[in-house]
């Protein structure tokens, strides 16, 4: 499959970086890589957004029709506790 250049948006803190990744690559495959690469903390409940619409663990870029040169929502799950 293709490679796509794509950049996240860290929508927490602003911050974005552009990664190169195949168009079939799963979301939580995506979210692992960009949290062992120290670009995002490992916290269960992250999500991907791209046009509105949540990627689930399994469905890939391509599926979203996301394109080289788009972005790409990280909605980081900051729930606090009691």
């Amino acid at each position: 499959m293709p490679d796509i250049d794509v950049t996240f948006r860290n929508e927490n803190n602003g911050k974005e970086v552009e990664v190169t990744v195949s168009d079939d690559m799963p979301a939580d495959s995506i979210l692992r890589n960009l949290a062992e690469a120290g670009l995002i903390p490992n916290t269960p409940g992250t999500a991907l957004v791209y046009r509105g619409m949540q990627l689930r663990p399994g469905q890939t870029l391509g599926q979203f029709g996301v394109n080289s040169g788009d972005v790409v929502s990280i909605f980081l799950n900051t729930r606090g506790g009691h």
